[in-house]
Order: C-alpha cells, then sequence, then structure tokens
C-alpha cells in the first residue's frame, strides 16, 4: 500500500468519529467562542489589576 492509501484508510474511521451535525457544530462553536470571551476577559482584568504591595498586619504587643 502506498501512503495515501494508507492515509485514506485510517481517515474514514476518524472523520465517521468525528463527524458533527450542524446543530453539534454550533454548539461547539458557542462554547469556544465562549471559552475564548473567558479567556480574554481575564487577561485584560489581569492587566488592569497590578500588583499590591503586602502589608503584614500590626503585631499585637505581647504580656511577659
Amino acid at each position: 500500500m502506498k501512503w495515501r492509501a494508507i492515509a485514506s484508510a485510517l481517515g474514514h474511521p476518524l472523520k465517521a468519529c468525528f463527524d458533527l451535525t450542524v446543530s453539534e457544530r454550533r454548539l461547539l462553536l458557542g462554547v469556544l467562542i465562549l471559552f475564548a470571551i473567558g479567556l480574554i476577559a481575564r487577561e485584560i482584568h489581569r492587566r488592569d489589576a497590578g500588583p499590591t504591595t503586602y502589608r503584614p498586619p500590626p503585631m499585637e504587643p505581647t504580656q511577659p
């Protein structure tokens, strides 16, 4: 067998496993879009937050 025939033989079962209907493709696209929006919003929030300095709470005086 040549490489093209082997690739074609392997491609058909894989295509059958991942063959989606139109509504399934839309659902998957919607989930991916929401995921991308979430990542973009997180990055924007991370940029705006900026670093803050750590201030430990004041120590209480101890009684001897």
